[in-house]
C-alpha cells in the first residue's frame, strides 16, 4: 500500500467516524458511545478535511494545479464494473468518494456529489423542501422503494438527516451513470424528461 493509498484510508475512516459510522463494520455506532460526541465528531470532519487536501495534492500539502483547470471526468464504461457497491447502506459522498478512486484524480476533474444528487432529483428518487430556510433532500416514495432511507444524525453543526443508499440503490446510480456524468461535466439537465416525485 502506497503513502497516498493510506492517507485515503485514513481520511475515509475520519469520515465514517464523523458521520457515526464503524469503520470497520460499516455499522452505525450506537448514539450512547462516546464517538458520537458532537465535538469528536467535529474535530473528525476537521480532519477529514486536511486529509482530502492532501488527497488532492497527491499526498503534498498546498495546490499543484487547479482542479478547475483539469479535463472533465471520465471513466470507461469497462470500469463501471469496479464500482465498489456495499450490503451496508452508505452515504452519497462515501459512494461518489469510490467512484472517484477508479481514476487519475491528478488528470481529471472529479464526479461531483452535487451532479448525484441532481440526477436523483430528477430521477424522483430524492426530493427537496426548505427547512429552516435551508433546502433539505429526502427520499420520495420511489426512492424508498428503490433503498434510500434517512436516519437523522449529529454532525459538525448539529443534528442533520442523513440520506442512506442501500444496494439496489447503489447500482441503479451505477447503471445511470452516463447522465449523472454529464451533469458533473456542466450540463445541469438530465438527457432524460424528470420524472414527478411521489
Amino acid at each position: 500500500m502506497t503513502e497516498l493509498e493510506k492517507i485515503v484510508n485514513a481520511k475515509d475512516c475520519m469520515d465514517k467516524l464523523a458521520n457515526g459510522i464503524n469503520p470497520v463494520s460499516d455499522e452505525t455506532l450506537p448514539k450512547d458511545t462516546v464517538l458520537n460526541n458532537v465535538d469528536l465528531s467535529r474535530n473528525f470532519f476537521i480532519a477529514s478535511d486536511v486529509l482530502r487536501q492532501v488527497v488532492e495534492n497527491n499526498g503534498t500539502v498546498g495546490y499543484t494545479r487547479r482542479r478547475s483547470l483539469l479535463p472533465p471526468f471520465v471513466l470507461p464504461p469497462e470500469k463501471y464494473d469496479q464500482i465498489e457497491v456495499t450490503s451496508s447502506p452508505t452515504m452519497i459522498r462515501q459512494f461518489t468518494g469510490r467512484i472517484n478512486s477508479l481514476i487519475d484524480e491528478r488528470a481529471m476533474q472529479k464526479l461531483k456529489v452535487t451532479a448525484l444528487t441532481t440526477w436523483l432529483v430528477n430521477d424522483g428518487l430524492l426530493c427537496e423542501e426548505v427547512i429552516d430556510e435551508k433546502k433539505r433532500k429526502k427520499p420520495t416514495k420511489k426512492g424508498e422503494k428503490l433503498g434510500i432511507t434517512s436516519e437523522a444524525r449529529e454532525g459538525q453543526y448539529g443534528e442533520y438527516l442523513a440520506i442512506l443508499y442501500d444496494e439496489p440503490a447503489q447500482r441503479h446510480i451505477i447503471d445511470n451513470l452516463d447522465q449523472i456524468i454529464t451533469i458533473s461535466n456542466g450540463n445541469q439537465h438530465s438527457p432524460t424528461q424528470p420524472n414527478i416525485p411521489q
